[in-house]
């Protein structure tokens, strides 16, 4: 009788475990972006009865959803880092906690190290598809932007209710700024890849940085993310903290793969600060107001010199006389 009473809670708890319906993210998907969406749909009577759902992020970071009894969904944007992000969906009634479902999901980056590879378990998937968007479109217009039409306000882009917080850094990119997304993500009326941008990226960009393509593929030398097209390996095509709408501070961004250099200790050494020439904390002489960084004097994108010198210098005195003049 015991046995059959815990096989009958078992199966219960089972049930209630499984209750939330979670319509976005996707499990074991895969991003680039560190914003996820997510939506959670409940029954009427969790919503009459119930008093708020709670979002966990890795064991640490928490959200609160407040419930509404005009709704069954709930969306709320939060943020994850870069590898593996475990997320926990809690419903709390009046009674406490009742239900809850664990979902995982992966952030992409080769600039950091835990985030270079995703588990053999894990894929892209396009959330934009029709069965998808019929459980959003009851509160969300999913319709797509014309081409070349820009919306006259934010809030008037189908696009933002969800991806607001792209565009919540200091430093936002001019097509999100002005929530033209159909300038790069296109609607090829395809499901599985609807609104997807065309890998590697590059051609995407040089779309409006025309000049830039121009620039670097007549480079003797091309750093390897340009040469492969992969802007978005270090450049943040939708808003960053960062100049250049970097991903990283510039030095930490280069240091990423360029781990050798992260010691501080330039290749020039034993006559300038004591041991060695700075690469980092400290004012940059040719670039008032901006601190010395390794684009002080490597180009990331192209050069005629091997080591990437700014300016083209040929010689390694040339690049020295760029700050020291006298």
């Amino acid at each position: 009788m015991i046995r059959f009473v815990s096989f009958i809670f078992i199966l219960f708890s089972s049930t209630i475990s499984n209750a939330i319906e979670i319509l976005s993210p996707l499990d074991r998907d895969i991003y680039q972006e560190e914003f996820v969406s997510v939506s959670v749909k409940l029954t009427k009577d969790d919503v009459l009865r119930g008093s708020y759902l709670v979002i966990n992020v890795n064991g640490a970071q928490e959200y609160k959803v407040k419930l509404s009894k005009e709704r069954d969904t709930f969306c709320k944007s939060i943020k994850i880092r870069p590898g593996k992000n475990m997320i926990k969906i809690i419903y709390y009634s009046s009674n406490g906690m009742e239900k809850e479902k664990d979902i995982s999901v992966f952030l992409y980056s080769p600039i950091y190290k835990e985030a270079e590879e995703p588990p053999y378990n894990y894929d892209e998937i396009i959330f934009h598809q029709k069965e998808n968007e019929n459980k959003c479109s009851k509160c969300h217009n999913m319709s797509s932007l014309k081409p070349d039409i820009i919306p006259p306000s934010p809030e008037s882009s189908p696009c933002y209710s969800c991806h607001k917080t792209l565009t919540s850094r200091s430093r936002v990119h001019a097509p999100s700024a002005n929530w033209v997304c159909n300038y790069c993500h296109l609607d090829s009326g395809k499901s599985y890849e609807r609104y997807e941008t065309p890998f590697p990226i590059a051609d995407t960009c040089f779309s409006c940085h025309e000049f830039r393509k121009k620039v670097w593929w007549n480079k003797k030398y091309i750093h390897g993310p340009t040469s492969t097209g992969q802007c978005n390996i270090c450049h943040n095509p939708h808003s960053s903290d960062n100049l250049f709408f970097v991903k990283k501070p510039i030095w930490n961004l280069c240091t990423s793969c360029h781990s050798e250099k992260a010691s501080g200790v330039h290749v020039v050494a034993g006559f300038v600060y004591g041991k060695s020439h700075p690469t980092k904390g400290r004012p940059d002489p040719s670039r008032p107001g901006r601190e010395l960084v390794c684009s002080s004097c490597h180009n990331p994108h192209g050069s005629n010199y091997k080591f990437f010198f700014n300016n083209d210098y040929t010689g390694d005195r040339y690049i020295c006389l760029m700050c020291h003049k006298k």
